[in-house]
């Protein structure tokens, strides 16, 4: 085998190794915080319940003991006692889920003391259950569905292991680049595939550290926000109302950052599926979109007909990112002129403009200016339209607007104007 095959082969190894393991800690970090969240909320309805007054198993009195909530805003909760005789005193013709009652729930409820966590199924859902002895009384089984962590647990596999066969194939990539195919590389030559492939892997880390970071606050947001949907029982319509809009919000908001990961781990890959783009048509769909969701501005779009070869759905992802940070950086009722002239489409706002010291790191990933803190994003709007750019041959670039305050954001683009094709 070749020096230069050994050494694309090797890098690739140790990428790929050091990815993996990044994304497993990555991975287990983030189940252990939302199945901790299940375990606390396990732990202080099992303390509320023991606090209740005593019941007669025989008699199967229950009434004055906690009830549990059907159906709760994130997950389904179950509630069961075991005697000491390991049977369970519900009433005959209950139409409540049973919880299965193995042997170390009998010894528990033998001798009225202990506990211990079990992951197991309840009418079919995948729950985690807490049986905790009660002195005089045997056992109690209380469990909550895990459906919603496993569905977070699995998107975030998925975005984690595309990382990781990017990473590594990108990796591999820079091996073949830089190890020159002579038999003997000179020491300069060495240390600099070494010094790009440890860029590389930098790279790789940062991003799987930021998006355990990112995603966390989401996830533990919705599950806060779902919590107190679940205990609502005695709120009013009203603001139960507010409090599911903002889980349909969150949720959405998280989506929206699994996407700009997802698009952030393609890299500057062309799209192989491309075709010619009317980017004047692009830009005319944006502004409306643009206005559906920030009516309070006046969008404004001068666009002359262009065509540039490449993918619809990035392109149009660039505009709207383009448009979205105007508009979030725009006071109520100020103006956004949106160009296109030469293949060179202008954003320009009126807000308070780009600090100084933030704009060598506008196109940074998960950077948040001065004047974005406070306000809703993830950072990664602008990083996504300069990997589009670049993608595409093209290049953006974001300065203080010359004539008063805002912003003038240039995206410029190979494109030819309509006319030139049809002649």
């Amino acid at each position: 085998m070749s020096l230069r095959r050994r050494v694309t082969l090797m890098s690739a190894l140790v990428v790929g190794a050091t990815l993996v393991l990044a994304s497993g800690v990555c991975y287990f970090v983030m189940r252990g915080e939302l199945r901790g969240q299940i375990d606390d909320s396990l732990r202080e309805q099992a303390v509320q319940v023991a606090r209740a007054p005593r019941f007669d198993p025989a008699n199967g009195d229950l009434r004055r003991l906690p009830q549990p909530q059907r159906r709760t805003g994130a997950s389904q909760a179950y509630f069961q006692f075991v005697t000491p005789a390991g049977t369970n005193p519900r009433p005959p013709g209950s139409n409540e889920p049973s919880l299965p009652i193995t042997a170390e729930t009998k010894a528990i409820a033998k001798r009225e003391s202990g506990r211990a966590w079990t992951d197991t199924t309840a009418d079919g859902v995948h729950v985690r259950m807490l049986t905790v002895g009660l002195p005089a009384r045997g056992a109690l089984q209380l469990a909550r569905s895990l459906s919603s962590v496993d569905r977070a647990l699995s998107r975030l596999k998925i975005v984690l292991a595309f990382l990781t066969i990017f990473g590594t194939g990108f990796a591999a990539l820079l091996a073949r680049i830089f190890s020159r195919p002579v038999a003997a590389p000179t020491e300069q030559e060495l240390a600099d595939s070494q010094g790009a492939l440890a860029d590389s892997l930098a790279a790789q880390r940062q991003l799987v550290a930021d998006a355990s970071h990112e995603l966390r606050t989401p996830v533990t947001s919705l599950r806060t926000n779902a919590e107190m949907l679940r205990d609502a029982s005695h709120v009013p319509d009203e603001e139960r109302r507010l409090i599911a809009g903002e889980v349909v919000e969150q949720a959405e908001e998280l989506t929206d950052l699994i996407g700009d990961l997802i698009d952030l781990a393609r890299g500057n890959v062309p799209d192989p599926n491309v075709e010619d783009v009317r980017l004047d048509a692009l830009a005319y769909e944006s502004v409306q979109r643009a206005r559906r969701h920030a009516p309070q501005l006046d969008f404004r779009l001068d666009a002359e007909p262009a065509v540039v070869e490449g993918s619809p759905e990035r392109l149009a992802r660039a505009i709207n990112n383009l448009l979205d940070n105007a508009a979030k950086h725009s006071p109520a009722g100020a103006v956004v002129e949106v160009g296109l002239r030469d293949g060179v489409l202008t954003v320009r706002d009126h807000g308070p403009g780009i600090d100084p010291e933030d704009l060598p790191h506008v196109f940074d990933r998960f950077h948040r200016g001065a004047n974005s803190r406070g306000r809703p994003g993830s950072g990664l709007g602008l990083a996504i339209v300069k990997q589009v750019a670049e993608a595409h041959g093209g290049t953006i670039t974001l300065d203080r607007a010359p004539d008063g305050p805002g912003t003038v954001a240039r995206l410029a683009l190979p494109a030819v104007p309509v006319e030139a094709l049809t002649t």
